[in-house]
């Protein structure tokens, strides 16, 4: 795995809006966001932000699966966002297990702020 965040002047931003990928059977989506987050985390270049809204905040809170990888990615320098709207939503703000609580403010200069924006 690779210990670098992509470099700041070209950040690349991953932005989950749902705790799974594609449009098919839910768990098939489940399975596919773990398999991304994890090849990610093994094979970088690590992002400088990863941006959770939605059904992605399930990926950080209490019963992710890749909890261990996007705290482990954490570690290494990338930024992990989750909305706090989103949070509130879903009562789940007190159980965060990585990251930090961020707003649309922040959220919305971060992707603009992307040199590559990746939305899986």
């Amino acid at each position: 795995m690779r210990d670098q965040v992509t470099d700041r002047h070209d950040p690349m931003v991953v932005l989950f809006a749902s705790d799974r990928i594609g449009d098919g059977p839910e768990e098939l989506g489940r399975v596919l966001a773990r398999s991304f987050v994890k090849t990610l985390h093994e094979q970088g270049p690590l992002p400088w932000r990863m941006v959770f809204l939605n059904a992605g905040v399930a990926l950080t809170t209490e019963g992710s699966p890749v909890a261990e990888d996007l705290r482990a990615m954490e570690t290494a320098g990338a930024e992990i966002l989750s909305c706090g709207t989103c949070l509130d939503y879903f009562h789940t703000k007190e159980k965060l297990l990585v990251g930090r609580v961020s707003n649309m403010r922040e959220i919305v200069e971060t992707i603009t702020r992307a040199g590559r924006l990746l939305r899986p």
